[in-house]
Parts: C-alpha cells; sequence; structure tokens
C-alpha cells in the first residue's frame, strides 16, 4: 500500500521539504559532532526511522537551531527519567490498579490510517490517583503509555497503513463534566502532563474531537488551551452531542473504528460498559499488562486494537451544536474565582455567538437528552 487509503488521496504526514531536508541534515551533522544520536525507541523503521524522528522536531519548531535544541532537550530528558527502558518495568501493583482503571481506550483506525484513542475524560478518578499517587509516579505511567503507543500501537498502524504513521487521533468525551472535578490540583497536572507529551512527543496529534461538551466547557477550554501550542488548537473540533455528532465523527473517522454509539451515547454511570462488552481494554492497563507479557516472553495476545465493528445507526435526534476551535468560544470572566461554579455552569456558548462555521448548528433547534 502507498498511502492511497488517505481521504485526499496523500501520504498520511507530509513528505518533507527541500528547507526541511537541508535543517535534517544538519541536525545529524550536529548529533554526530556532539557525540549523540536518536535512540532506537525513537526510531522505528516501521515509523520512517530518524528521518521521521528528526522531521517531527523540526515541524515543531520550524528552524534547524531550535529543533536541535528541543530534541537535545528531549535526550536529556529521556536519559534522566530512563525512557528508553522504561517499558522494562511495570508500575507497582499499588498504583496499577488505579490507572489500569482510566476509562481511555485505543479504538481501531481512522480512514487515514491513524489509531483512534477514546478517553472520558470527566470520568477520570483524579481524586482517588492525586490521593494515591505523587505527580512524578503518574507522569512515569503517562510516558509508559506513550512509549507502547510509539513501540506497538505506531508501528501496527504503519504496517495495516502501507506507510509510517506516527500522529493519533484523540477523542476526548466530557460528558459528566463539572467545574467540582476540575480543581487547581487537576489543572496542575494536566498542565505538567500536557507539556512533558509536548516537549518530548512532537507532532503526535492528527487530529482531535471533543464531544459531549457540557455547558462550562468554556471556561475549560479556555484554560486548556493555554498549554497548548497554536498549531495543537487548531487540530481540536469541538462537536455537541447526539446523532449530528455521531454522523459526523465517523463521517471523519470512517469504518475502521471499533467505536459504537453507545460508548459516547450513554449515561454518565454506564461509561465504560460498551468497551468492556466489546473487548476495548483500558489503554493504560493494556500497556502495562504488555509489559509484563514481554519481560516474561509470552505472547501478550493483544495487538493495539480489537478487531472492527460495524456502525450503527443513530436513533435520535438530540441537542446538537458544532463549531470547530478556531471559533473562539465566548471566554469566561477568569478574575471572578468566587462565582465561577455558579455563574459559569449557567452560562451556554450560543452558535450565534462563534464566528460563521458551516459546522455551527442554531440549538434552539434541537433538543436536550443524556447524550
Amino acid at each position: 500500500m502507498d498511502g492511497a487509503h488517505v481521504a485526499d488521496g496523500g501520504p498520511a504526514y507530509a513528505h518533507p521539504n527541500a528547507k526541511e531536508l537541508e535543517s535534517m541534515a544538519l541536525m545529524k551533522t550536529w548529533l554526530a559532532r556532539d557525540g549523540l544520536m536518536v535512540p532506537r525507541t525513537m526510531r522505528h523503521e516501521e515509523c520512517g526511522g530518524e528521518d521521521r524522528a528528526l522531521l517531527k522536531f523540526i515541524r515543531a519548531r520550524k528552524t534547524a537551531d531550535k529543533s536541535y535544541e528541543m530534541l537535545k532537550n528531549t535526550l536529556a530528558w529521556r536519559k534522566e527519567n530512563k525512557v528508553d527502558s522504561c517499558l522494562q518495568e511495570p508500575i507497582c501493583p499499588a498504583h496499577l490498579k488505579h490507572v489500569e482503571k482510566i476509562p481511555a481506550y485505543y479504538a481501531g483506525f481512522g480512514k487515514t490510517g491513524h489509531p483512534v484513542y477514546v478517553e472520558h475524560t470527566a470520568v477520570i478518578p483524579w481524586d482517588i490517583i492525586l490521593e494515591n499517587m505523587t505527580t512524578d509516579e503518574f507522569l512515569k505511567s503517562q510516558v509508559q503509555t506513550l512509549e507502547y503507543q510509539a513501540s506497538v500501537v505506531y508501528p501496527e498502524a504503519s504496517r495495516r497503513a502501507g506507510e509510517p504513521i506516527t500522529q493519533v487521533i484523540n477523542v476526548w468525551d466530557l460528558k459528566g463534566l463539572t467545574m467540582g472535578g476540575f480543581t487547581s490540583d487537576v489543572r496542575a497536572l494536566v498542565k505538567k502532563a500536557s507539556a512533558l507529551a509536548q516537549d518530548n512527543y512532537p507532532e503526535g496529534l492528527y487530529a482531535a474531537y471533543i464531544v459531549n461538551a457540557p455547558k462550562i466547557f468554556s471556561f475549560v477550554w479556555a484554560v486548556v488551551k493555554q498549554f497548548l501550542d497554536a498549531k495543537t488548537v487548531a487540530k481540536v473540533h469541538i462537536y455537541g452531542s447526539g446523532d449530528k455528532m455521531w454522523k459526523k465523527l465517523m463521517d471523519r473517522l470512517g469504518p475502521g473504528v471499533t467505536l459504537r454509539r453507545e460508548m459516547l451515547c450513554c449515561k454518565k454511570a454506564e461509561i465504560g460498559k460498551a468497551e468492556a462488552e466489546y473487548g476495548l481494554q483500558p489503554a493504560h492497563g493494556a500497556t502495562q499488562q504488555w509489559i509484563k507479557a514481554n519481560l516474561t516472553g509470552v505472547d501478550s495476545g493483544m495487538g493495539s486494537t480489537p478487531g472492527t465493528l460495524r456502525r450503527e445507526s443513530s436513533v435520535h435526534d438530540v441537542y446538537d451544536i458544532f463549531f470547530d476551535a478556531q471559533c473562539e468560544l465566548p471566554p469566561p470572566d477568569l478574575d471572578a474565582s468566587t462565582s465561577i461554579k455558579s455563574g459559569l455552569a449557567s452560562e451556554q456558548p450560543k452558535a450565534s455567538e462563534a464566528s460563521e462555521s458551516p459546522d455551527v448548528v442554531d440549538s434552539r433547534k434541537s433538543k436536550k437528552c443524556c447524550c
């Protein structure tokens, strides 16, 4: 295969242009000069080898010198934190029992060939995690999952696609999100996790789709996007809920995903039940299981995803709002910290307040539902 499966007929990741090729050559020269090298864990041949690894840093920082500085910082971080060997040491059982319950799953592959990662963000048990794990302990498990993605998920995606795949499609389900769960401690952890990923795993996001965004999301998005670079923000698309959300999401992802409608259109208490029924294993738990199996020399029997499931048509038209992240949400009053919970919870961003976009649907024409 040569990447013809990609919707626009082009490669899953654009080929380097002349300037980028020149920067790649410079970086290779500087690596040799400084006695450094890109570790094997960053240059899987199926995923484009060293050239792809360097290209991602170049596209993150644009110029050769800034890209090389970013790469050197990453190499130093990997050495200091023993990242290249982190998949040889599972986390302790006391931490595993919390991490393995994080409701996030690999759910097949999009029509562009990229793996799809679905996270039910609002029901992650942050309070329990923060009570039982330090920030560094949690970040270690996150790094292991990112390394599993690079070492297992991307190579499988690349083999399936017939071309290097080094990015993921994220689907973030915000059903049940409340200000009470978005505490200062949680925000601090999210900020550190986002910085770690952006600084050391550049160009890792192909696209992100936020679904079931609640009324308070205008505040949350205003906070979270401060931790993201502009290029990442432009890849984020925010959808409402119900039939139109599901149809549009499936149009973007294609039939090669293991998502089912009931995984995203369900009551908060039922989140995760459909995934379990269809054999999807939480990604953080799958990572730890793979580490243990790999250490014992036993085939885990795990690919990065279960098999493809058929799509079901949606059955009920519900409260649908569509807009891209480029269409700014109405900014909340960040100074009114004492009234965040009461004030922002009553503010609903209206489609008319966003700039003109074909994805905007007037919420007044829709009905509200549990999905």
